[in-house]
């Protein structure tokens, strides 16, 4: 009894610890669904890129999206805030466009600064905001924890 519970358990195992191996998605970090928010809205989604930069998507009651991109090191911030659902018209300010150009950046292998995507967004009729964030992020604790830097550590529903 004891010898197949024990293979059982460690086939589990093996399952489990090989599931990135297999393809399986990796869980969203825990600020994606546990109501985390940026700027007073709720984080829907997030993403790790290479070089300690996450991008994560917030909405707000008129229905636009905000897509942040960050370096974790220095705290640096670019915000964009596409035109509302509402509007049926498709182009540079519609939430799939703008994700588009910067996803676009980030697969290119070219060095993108945040100041190069603000341009490219810019030049789009994008708008956009750049700040820096003095304490880190709940995607970037998530993603990069050793990358805080000076920055306060990440602490839930921080003002």
């Amino acid at each position: 009894m004891h010898a197949s519970r024990h293979i059982t358990l460690s086939s589990a195992l093996v399952a489990l610890c090989a599931g990135e191996a297999f393809g399986l998605t990796p869980l969203p970090p825990p600020c994606a669904y546990s109501g985390d928010k940026v700027e007073g809205r709720e984080i829907t989604s997030a993403s790790k890129w290479d070089n300690g930069v996450v991008t994560y998507t917030t909405y707000d009651q008129a229905e636009r999206e905000y897509l942040y991109l960050e370096h974790c090191p220095s705290g640096k911030i670019l915000r964009s805030k596409s035109q509302p659902y509402s509007l049926t018209s498709k182009g540079p300010r519609d939430a799939g466009e703008i994700s588009a150009t910067v996803y676009d950046a980030l697969n290119s292998g070219t060095s993108y600064t945040i100041g190069d995507v603000q341009m490219l967004l810019r030049n789009q009729g994008v708008r956009t905001k750049r700040f820096t964030s003095k304490a880190e992020s709940c995607v970037c604790q998530t993603h990069y924890p050793v990358l805080r830097g000076s920055k306060t550590p990440y602490k839930k529903d921080a003002k």
